[in-house]
């Protein structure tokens, strides 16, 4: 997940820069059509299948990754909100992740989920508080694609888990199935403005698709591995990584109260992870074979049972 947000950074940064130059429909078809290209090529390298299994989960994932795609490359192509802002409010996915996932996936959020939930969405509104009136809209497009992304997440969660004697889909099927949907349905909306790019606008066209087909990957095989909500709040690193990139690279001015609220959105998902951490690692040692397995009330580990087993 770490990687995936190192990968994002780059491929927000080449969107910017890219959409200055083209339309930003044109930028998302190609980052959609070269993630379907890397996938597939990755599939064929590691010989895994690109068979889909579950069809409906997959394109439940495929159409709400498109949408979120659209939302997040309409924003990040937008001069009107500073890249640092938009990615702030694309990554408040997690936070959706961890109210639907209760409902969705089984998987009980507790108390600090809530009050670090309620934490995210003040830092939100510091974020979009100062810009609202000239980029009010850009800030709702940010949030919906956020919620689409989190519905994505969830679904791509059930996909990595699989189902019972079914077998698992790979990372580089389910990436190959969402970017050949997202790009065929972005190609559609860029064809009114299909723009023949320069050398340097194909390079920022290469680099957005390049990174964010990795990426994208990297972030696949993170949610088949863990609980949606715990892995989910790594996200957070790509907020810190786009602020340094929007004020080292872009040159672009940060307004404190909108750094405030980032930094409010950080904490939040830091608070999370650790205690997501501290909840796995009470889980292993419940699961642990030298935990006692008596009726007694310490909780001292002991040498393992005689159960017959």
């Amino acid at each position: 997940m770490v990687a995936a947000q190192v990968l994002f950074t780059i491929m927000g940064v080449c969107t910017r820069l890219g959409s200055q130059r083209l339309p930003w429909s044109e930028v998302a078809a190609a980052r959609a059509l070269l993630g379907a290209v890397v996938a597939i090529g990755l599939a064929r390298m590691r010989g895994a299948s690109l068979v889909v299994h579950d069809k409906r989960l997959a394109w439940a994932r495929s159409i709400c990754g498109t949408v979120a795609m659209i939302c997040t490359f309409y924003t990040l192509g937008a001069p009107a909100i500073a890249l640092g802002d938009a990615v702030t409010l694309g990554a408040t996915s997690p936070i959706f992740i961890a109210i639907l996932a209760p409902w969705l996936l089984g998987e009980r959020s507790g108390r600090i989920v809530w009050v670090a939930t309620s934490l995210a969405f003040v830092g939100v509104a510091l974020v979009a508080g100062p810009s609202f009136r000239l980029s009010g809209s850009l800030s709702l497009v940010a949030l919906l694609g956020a919620a689409a992304s989190a519905l994505a997440m969830i679904w791509l969660r059930r996909l990595g888990a699989g189902r019972s004697g079914s077998p698992r889909e790979s990372p580089e099927a389910i990436v190959a199935h969402f970017s050949l949907v997202a790009g065929v349905t972005l190609s559609l909306v860029a064809l009114p403005t299909l723009r023949a790019p320069d050398l340097e606008g194909a390079l920022f066209l290469l680099g957005t698709g390049a990174s964010g087909a990795f990426a994208q990957i990297a972030m696949t095989r993170a949610y088949a591995l863990d609980r949606a909500a715990r892995v989910g709040v790594w996200s957070y690193l790509g907020v810190v990584l786009s602020h340094f990139a929007a004020i080292g690279i872009l040159g672009e001015r940060e307004d404190p109260t909108g750094l405030a609220g980032a930094a409010l959105v950080v904490a939040a998902g830091v608070w999370l992870t650790w205690s997501g951490l501290r909840e796995a690692r009470a889980t292993a040692a419940l699961a642990s074979p030298s935990f006692q397995c008596s009726d007694e009330p310490s909780c001292a580990p002991k040498p393992p049972c005689q159960t017959g087993r």
